[in-house]
């Protein structure tokens, strides 16, 4: 009866968290963010300004509301006012979130599923993000926005990874960075236990409180690996190294 207990009251606060999540998304989508459109300046950097205090707002609120700690790792690196991509494998559904609050600004490239949901398109049009439609015209916007002096944030997966693994690596983020000449900012975020997996619902609660690490590592520069090759080549050789470099880090939580 007590772990019956527990296990209710687990999944009451991750469905309030998710409600207060929701919430949030709701007043910025139809309140601040069209408010904010009026203001004189650059209204998409401002607009992820006030995605990125959201951001910060919920996962203060997870954490006092016992969900889940997280241990940070390096973050300065993410408040570079430098251009640069940031590169993060992708083991949960709310990755995307822990960055975002440490990124005062970020471009982050968005599911088309997320610009048909009545909510989400006013937030995702709004902070000016990219809409991933694939090809050479996704690579072209994100290398603009770098030249522009914006950072980015990639998943080389696509995807949430499977449970425990690494989905495939695919070569935008490798051709995005080769074309732009701008760093690859590693980020590796781990979760104890895994949780909010691809496939899985969000009251499949684990029976603890789960442990993030989000750990920010030296960037890697593709300039030192495109010397004298063809573009499509240093893209693989970046792509298969940034992969080797995350099968390295995740071993312990894969085996």
């Amino acid at each position: 009866m007590a772990r019956r207990v527990a296990y209710v009251w687990r999944t009451f606060r991750t469905g309030l968290g998710f409600g207060v999540f929701g919430a949030g998304a709701f007043i910025a989508a139809l309140c601040i963010l069209p408010f904010a459109r009026w203001l004189p300046g650059d209204r998409e950097r401002r607009a992820q300004r006030i995605v990125h205090l959201t951001c910060r707002l919920w996962v203060r609120f997870a954490i006092a509301l016992g969900l889940f700690r997280v241990e940070w790792n390096g973050v300065d690196g993410l408040r570079s006012r430098d251009p640069f991509v940031v590169v993060a494998n992708h083991p949960t559904l709310i990755d995307i979130v822990l960055l975002i609050a440490c990124m005062p600004q970020a471009d982050c490239v968005v599911k088309r599923a997320a610009w048909r949901n009545p909510l989400l398109r006013w937030v995702v049009s709004g902070a000016g993000y990219i809409r991933n439609d694939g090809g050479g015209a996704l690579i072209e916007t994100c290398v603009d926005r770098l030249r522009r002096g914006h950072r980015l944030v990639l998943f080389p997966e696509g995807t949430r990874s499977p449970a425990r693994r690494l989905g495939p690596f695919h070569r935008g983020a490798a051709h995005v960075a080769l074309r732009s000449g701008v760093p690859l900012l590693p980020v590796v975020i781990t979760c104890d236990p895994p949780t909010l997996l691809k496939g899985q619902r969000w009251y499949h609660v684990p029976d603890r409180t789960v442990q993030f690490t989000v750990q920010v590592n030296r960037p890697l520069r593709p300039i030192e690996i495109s010397e004298g090759i063809t573009e499509g080549i240093a893209a693989r050789r970046l792509t298969a190294e940034m992969r080797e470099f995350y099968e390295r880090r995740l071993v312990h939580v894969q085996a």
